[in-house]
């Protein structure tokens, strides 16, 4: 909604979608709501929305929330499909319900526009393929795959994704941090602003230090983006990535 440029009356978790999701930037004006899991239906009763857009997630509580306004569910992901293009359909399918559809096709064109100018950005980048990686612990890391939103990225920048096993619906999985090693020449991307402390994070997961990436320096550390989040996700991806990635093989971007 917010890239179509309007402003939701509600969300819940705003504090969380400014941490993790970033942009498009919420404004002040919009009210906290609670829980995606558990939303407060007495201030939404006493809000008095026209529509109340939800995730397939809380489809348990559709029956409460249609008692206050008619609900439409909104989702980036289905089984066997590009999340990019499912996106895309979404967002032209919102729009269509909010009135917004030359809203829509302008923003779409925009990022297309934008994602051909990023990947000539990232044009330079001479490296191996890349480890996408969102969370580390113990010895442990969360990395995405070929099902995920960032490797419809990754593919119109022409470049490799390192991890070639399987991923879920969103695009990740959980293994072992020794299997960084299995690509010699990959290099590690952290999308995860936690990442930019990188003795701290040494500190915590020392067997990174014995990796082939991390020995040769090619490390690139990313701001938080959404991996679910859709067209805009994908636009804040598109664009961290090629600021970020160096111009060569080696080096920490």
């Amino acid at each position: 909604m917010l890239a179509l440029g309007l402003v939701p009356l509600a969300v819940p978790e705003i504090e969380r979608y400014g941490r993790l999701v970033v942009e498009p930037a919420m404004p002040a004006q919009v009210s906290e709501v609670g829980l995606r899991s558990e939303p407060n239906l007495e201030l939404l009763r006493q809000l008095a929305p026209d529509l109340i857009v939800i995730d397939p997630g809380l489809a348990s509580a559709r029956g409460r929330l249609e008692q206050i306004a008619p609900v439409d569910v909104f989702t980036t992901l289905a089984p066997g499909r590009r999340p990019l293009t499912v996106a895309q359909e979404a967002m032209r399918r919102l729009a269509a319900r909010l009135g917004l559809d030359a809203a829509c096709e302008t923003y779409l064109a925009r990022f297309e526009t934008n994602l051909a100018g990023y990947a000539a950005q990232a044009a330079g980048y001479r490296g191996g393929p890349l480890y996408l990686i969102h969370e580390m612990f113990r010895n442990r890391a969360l990395v995405f795959g070929s099902t995920g939103l960032y490797q419809d990225v990754l593919s119109r920048f022409g470049l490799r994704n390192a991890w070639t096993g399987p991923s879920g619906l969103y695009g990740h999985i959980v293994i072992g941090i020794e299997e960084l090693a299995d690509v010699p020449e990959a290099r590690l991307v952290l999308i995860n602003s936690r990442a930019a402390d990188f003795a701290r994070l040494l500190r915590t997961h020392p067997f990174l230090g014995s990796l082939p990436a991390i020995r040769a320096s090619r490390l690139t550390v990313l701001s938080d983006v959404h991996f679910s989040g859709g067209v805009p996700a994908a636009e804040r991806f598109a664009r961290l990535l090629a600021e970020r990635l160096p111009k060569d093989g080696d080096g920490q971007g």
